[in-house]
């Protein structure tokens, strides 16, 4: 087993936590009853009733209407808003207003490819549109991976079975070095911990363009490969920003000399715009393996780190459970 990770990242899971609070059901005080399109609402006894008119953000100071246009709310249960001058409660609690179901925004597809509550959201970093499939505009972050291990909450199942010896998907704790900010590159997770969350955000870690199984030769073949189509573009340019090296554009050997913030080196991007970080920062792991066995394939790596300063095509094998503090993460669309 693995050192305990959240004990370390107490920092991480409790700003994370913060973050969330005030989102959840609670009525706004003089919320107004829904108007058209979708609220959710949770009406408990003696709750406030609507008034009729707009949506939130106008619906009060807490954002959520509770009740129908001249109803009241009192003694209902949980119930979905619709439609109509703030449409009836599913649950009983609404009285003004005719409803209609629900519209539902699913099934969904990249760059919103996740469906939660009906909405088609993104789960980790935003995407952005390639020559045929999406990119994660940035690695992912620790703090994107403390919401990935608070939702699966030490649930390992679903895994590939070459990624079933993996138990854990925390990633490796040094106690000599600096917990991450929010914003830096999780590192130090393996190949199957990366998998995970990208499955977990209905994304993949970038393979070949059109779906399947890259191969290595195919690695720095624009026509097949997303990660480096998107790094090199169609032409295959050896850096992101273009053709010739430019020395402090990336967080390289030339940079920090350590992870800094995803997206904070604004020159290091490309090939397409909003896509930052191709190059240094942290090392990325893809989904190309030379082998499906189990923990001791050998699975690439690319993109370089803040220690080194690579091209676009420069890429390196390392076993699938290898965990490193350069070696991070991105996800592609499926």
């Amino acid at each position: 087993m693995r050192p305990n990770y959240f004990a370390a990242f107490a920092l991480v899971s409790a700003l994370l936590a913060s973050s969330a609070c005030g989102s959840g059901f609670s009525a706004g005080a003089g919320g107004t009853g829904g108007s058209g399109g979708q609220v959710q609402s949770q009406a408990g006894t003696n709750a406030a009733a609507g008034s009729g008119g707009s949506l939130p953000p106008s619906g009060g100071a807490g954002g959520m209407s509770v009740g129908g246009s001249g109803g009241t709310a009192a003694n209902g249960g949980a119930s979905n808003l619709a439609g109509a001058a703030g449409g009836a409660g599913i649950a009983g609690a609404s009285a003004g207003g005719s409803a209609g179901a629900p519209a539902s925004e699913c099934p969904c597809a990249a760059p919103t490819p996740t469906c939660e509550l009906g909405r088609c959201v993104v789960r980790g970093p935003s995407m952005v549109k390639a020559n045929g499939f999406y990119i994660d505009s940035t690695e992912v972050t620790s703090g994107q991976y403390a919401a990935f291990e608070k939702a699966k909450n030490g649930d390992t199942s679903g895994q590939a079975p070459e990624c079933s010896w993996n138990l854990s998907f925390d990633p490796l704790f040094d106690p000599k070095a600096a917990m991450p900010t929010l914003k830096e590159p999780v590192t130090n997770v393996d190949f199957c911990d990366a998998a995970a969350f990208c499955a977990w955000a209905d994304k993949r870690l970038c393979g070949k363009i059109g779906g399947g199984d890259l191969q290595l030769a195919e690695l720095a073949d624009p026509t097949k490969s997303q990660w480096f189509e998107a790094c090199a573009g169609p032409l295959a340019q050896p850096y992101p920003y273009g053709a010739t090296y430019q020395s402090g554009y990336c967080n390289d050997a030339s940079g920090a000399g350590t992870l800094v913030d995803v997206g904070s080196k604004t020159q290091c991007q490309g090939y397409y715009p909003g896509l930052f970080d191709m190059l240094g920062n942290a090392q990325e792991w893809t989904g190309t393996c030379m082998a499906k066995s189990g923990m001791t394939d050998g699975c690439e790596r690319i993109g370089g780190s803040y220690k080194t300063t690579t091209q676009c095509s420069e890429s390196g094998l390392a076993q699938r459970n290898l965990q490193a503090a350069e070696l991070g993460f991105r996800c592609c669309s499926k």
